[in-house]
């Protein structure tokens, strides 16, 4: 949430009718009713009325946000106050704003108000709040987990030369050893064809993504330097050259692990909550989703 997902595709709203005046009930959560004024009170129209889909996204937003709410308060006592919902405002807009964008230009240029903003920086502090108190309850990893949670975390940037038999292979490895370039050797005659028209490239990635022999060769093999083994697998014989590779220490595999755990629990709880809440969009403005936690606008 810190990175605003959708917060920064949310587009200009556009013409189009809307239904029922700013007093409507457009849902119910919990017995809460949500009216459009309040849904179009998130929304910087420009005076323009707003589409049934933009309305209808925005709803998603505010009954999602209800039920997080409610249940953060319930589950935890969680309620952030005014102060702390501006002083999170204020960093939201510091850590997204561009360089001179003034408040008013980062709202209007998005399309939404600074009630949406505040709506969406109590949503970040519950988020953050909540992953704290997870995060202390989160017992350390063994350290088989930390190795596989280090072998998943793991990244390898590598380029490879496959021809179908060892002794291609070989005389890969010569020419290579008397100077010529690797990426024109994989153009000319790799037979993995994609790789190939990128001078042998295949990107950077988990080592697991591979074939176990591959895979357990770009993990070890040097980087910058041909690596001295070919290797078979089922595709044929690689000539392997790894060009970079990440690889998180203990430390840092430890707190991916918790922060992966911590993630799961916070969205099994949110799902939860959700499954628990009885939620009500009138048919004018949509219909709720619980699968896709969003609102499906209605047919035009």
């Amino acid at each position: 949430m810190k990175k605003l997902p959708y917060l920064l595709v949310v587009g200009a709203v556009t013409l189009a009718a809307c239904g029922s005046g700013s007093g409507a009930v457009a849902a119910t959560v919990n017995g809460e009713d949500l009216t459009v004024g309040q849904i179009e009170a998130l929304l910087d129209t420009g005076g323009a009325t707003v589409s049934k889909d933009q309305f209808a996204q925005f709803l998603g937003f505010q009954i999602q946000w209800l039920i997080a709410e409610a249940a953060a308060k319930s589950d935890f006592g969680l309620e952030p106050t005014d102060d702390e919902i501006t002083a999170e405002a204020d960093r939201i807009f510091n850590e997204v704003s561009a360089d001179g964008e003034t408040r008013a230009d980062f709202l209007s240029s998005r399309g939404f108000t600074e009630q949406f903003l505040r709506n969406y920086a109590r949503q970040s502090l519950l988020q953050t709040e909540i992953g704290d108190l997870y995060m202390a309850d989160t017992p350390e990893p063994t350290q088989e987990e930390i190795d596989a949670q280090r072998d998943s975390s793991t990244s390898v940037c590598v380029s490879h030369i496959l021809v179908d038999t060892e002794q291609e292979a070989e005389d890969v490895m010569t020419r290579l050893d008397d100077g010529e370039d690797f990426a024109t050797l994989a153009t000319e005659l790799s037979t993995d064809t994609g790789s190939a028209a990128a001078g042998g490239d295949l990107g950077c990635g988990a080592p697991g993504q591979y074939v176990e022999s591959f895979s357990e060769a770009v993990k070890v093999a040097p980087i910058g330097e041909v690596y001295d083994q070919i290797v078979e697998s089922t595709f044929g014989f690689h000539v392997i050259l790894v060009t970079d590779r990440t690889v998180p220490t203990d430390e840092e595999a430890t707190q991916l692990f918790k922060d992966d755990a911590v993630a799961t629990q916070m969205q099994d709880w949110f799902l939860a909550a959700v499954e628990a809440s009885d939620v009500t969009v009138n048919e004018e403005y949509g219909t709720w989703d619980s699968a896709s936690l969003s609102v499906v606008a209605p047919a035009s």
